[in-house]
């Protein structure tokens, strides 16, 4: 089977379709538009080639016109020619591109009974295939899943640029102690301490760490280890920790470090996480010590204005973490929010409400939600 396909910013319709056909070559059509079809297209003949989804050669590109639709259909023609093409072994996916290129293309394969698709929101396949002089029309689901094994530092660089991927993070999976360890001590571990300046276990015994970032240590960078355990554990064949960002194209954000990437399910997944002890916590710590050298009613009101003034810094840091990793969570396709402690109410109907594309999961119920979640069936 030979696979020509029309290239976009959007990777997934394309990756996707090539580890469900497995075609023995790959023609990349794509515009001279550099951001939006020749650099995309540039980037995935790399990915295809180097994850040895078509091999080391078995990814061409070819120009064609992206606002000339008789120029599209001629192009076409000189393309089939020129690498001599039996059309009866072509397949042409038109999910990419603009709509004059897709509609000129599916034309003139039409018309030439070539065989097509495109990809619908969800992973399914509509497939066209010439009959009598006529198309049937048929869908069917993709498994998604035929994709899981891709490297997401890899599948990163191609939806962003090599450039824009400073870092391609620590590569986890799990060790010989970490697929032995049962899921009940994962979830007793993730329920106590995760802190390591406060005795908690260190996660990284139960993984296997490639590319270790050069970094110092953060107090909170266990609590990532543990998730990565989770999402491990969970089915998740590997996760990048601590992917180094530069500026992405039509992003706030100037740069950033991602937590967590991982791949599942045909999208790239980003996971924030923050283990931090929360304000209500804190001051009922107070609380208890004032307590003992006797609590009067000005130091109870003005613990109870501290706790107004901390709960609205908790839900302040929260709104603006859910925004950045919203943001990424949209350009990747999911985005989970892990934390130590319940946030404050408001902030997570304000999650709710502005971030429903975000989960908001507590690292104590990481081993039990994951693997709903990770099947699509994320909290209402």
């Amino acid at each position: 089977m030979i696979l020509l396909t029309l290239a976009s910013r959007q990777i997934w319709p394309q990756v996707l379709a090539v580890a469900y056909l497995k075609p023995s070559r790959v023609l990349l059509l794509h515009s001279e538009h550099a951001d939006e079809s020749k650099g995309p297209a540039q980037r995935l003949q790399r990915l295809l080639q180097e994850s040895d989804l078509v091999g080391m050669g078995g990814a061409s590109l070819e120009w064609i016109p992206h606002d000339d639709f008789s120029g599209i259909e001629r192009r076409f023609d000189e393309i089939v020619a020129t690498h001599g093409l039996n059309l009866d072994e072509c397949i042409v996916n038109i999910t990419g591109g603009n709509k004059l290129m897709a509609t000129a293309l599916f034309r003139r394969v039409a018309r030439r009974g070539v065989r097509a698709f495109y990809l619908e929101r969800g992973n399914v396949i509509t497939e066209f295939e010439p009959l009598d002089g006529d198309l049937t029309t048929r869908s069917l689901p993709l498994p998604a899943q035929i994709a899981n094994h891709l490297d997401p530092a890899a599948l990163l660089s191609c939806q962003f640029g090599g450039n824009v991927v400073q870092f391609a993070g620590e590569r986890l999976t799990l060790n010989a102690k970490g697929h032995a360890a049962a899921p009940a001590d994962l979830d007793a571990k993730l329920r106590g301490e995760t802190r390591l300046d406060r005795n908690a276990f260190d996660f990284r015994k139960w993984l296997r760490i490639e590319n270790p970032s050069s970094d110092p240590q953060r107090e909170g960078d266990n609590l990532e280890y543990g998730t990565a355990c989770a999402l491990l554990k969970s089915g998740v064949p590997m996760v990048r920790r601590s992917v180094q960002l530069r500026t992405l194209t039509g992003s706030q954000n100037t740069e950033g470090e991602l937590d967590l990437v991982f791949n599942w399910g045909g999208r790239l997944w980003v996971v924030d996480c923050k283990d931090r002890v929360g304000g209500d916590e804190k001051i009922e710590s107070l609380r208890m010590l004032l307590v003992k050298s006797g609590l009067d009613r000005p130091a109870e009101n003005l613990l109870k204005s501290v706790a107004e003034d901390l709960k609205d810094r908790d839900i302040k840091i929260l709104r603006e973490d859910l925004l950045q990793i919203s943001e990424l969570g949209g350009l990747l396709g999911c985005a989970l929010a892990v934390r130590s402690a319940r946030p404050p109410v408001q902030a997570v109907e304000f999650a709710a409400r502005r971030h429903p594309q975000v989960e908001i999961i507590l690292k104590s119920d990481l081993v039990k939600r994951l693997p709903a979640i990770l099947a699509g069936k994320r909290a209402k």
